[in-house]
């Protein structure tokens, strides 16, 4: 449950800042309160912050609910969420953006972009590619943490090794899925080459 509230304001906070429209009046910015209000409601959520942004500027910014529902402390607009793995949308949007402009390719070698090999030591002829990374089928694994890209460079960590499953890089496996959205889109909606991002709600095809 605690997981579902996290992630409420989270989600929120994404999903309000791609409208992509200003309540420019008391009217509508009491109408979207509300809508929110009942967003909240249904999740559950204990707080959110929202932004619109618009012609790359903030045009609209409010927190909702508490921060601290024990003291009574109400969420405030320069309070920080830990969005976890939700910085994956953002993440995958940003290099999908700069691969639109054609300064990365998904096929890029992982290795040559971050300054160090990145070979799964069961496989060291298999490239780990850009692609493979953005839909968790590079057969990197979180066993030496994940805060830190030193835990699966050989040369910074000598159990960089366990940092790798024991399958072959590219290779589709199942995996637990969250959808940013709800209701998610049933699988016979979603492409036969498209690849899911875990728990950040995203996928692409080629």
């Amino acid at each position: 449950m605690v997981a579902k509230h996290i992630l409420s304001g989270a989600c929120l906070a994404f999903m309000v800042s791609c409208l992509g429209w200003a309540p420019s009046t008391a009217q509508s910015k009491k109408q979207l309160a509300a809508e929110i209000a009942a967003i909240m409601a249904d999740y559950q959520a204990v707080g959110a912050a929202v932004a619109v942004v618009k012609d790359n500027k903030v045009v609209y910014s409010k927190s909702f609910g508490w921060k601290d529902t024990a003291a009574r402390e109400r969420l405030e607009p320069g309070d920080i969420f830990r969005i976890a793995s939700i910085s994956k949308s953002f993440t995958a949007t940003g290099i999908m953006q700069l691969v639109e402009a054609g300064k990365l390719s998904l096929d890029d070698d992982v290795g040559e972009l971050i300054g160090f090999p990145v070979r799964n030591p069961n496989f060291p002829d298999s490239v780990i590619t850009l692609e493979m990374v953005l839909s968790h089928r590079s057969s990197i694994s979180d066993e030496n943490g994940y805060f830190t890209l030193d835990v699966f460079n050989p040369d910074k960590d000598p159990n960089w090794a366990k940092a790798y499953n024991d399958y072959a890089p590219g290779r589709t496996i199942n995996i637990a899925i969250s959808i940013l959205t709800w209701p998610a889109p049933s699988w016979k909606n979603i492409p036969a080459n498209a690849w899911i991002t875990t728990y950040g709600g995203i996928y692409f095809s080629r």
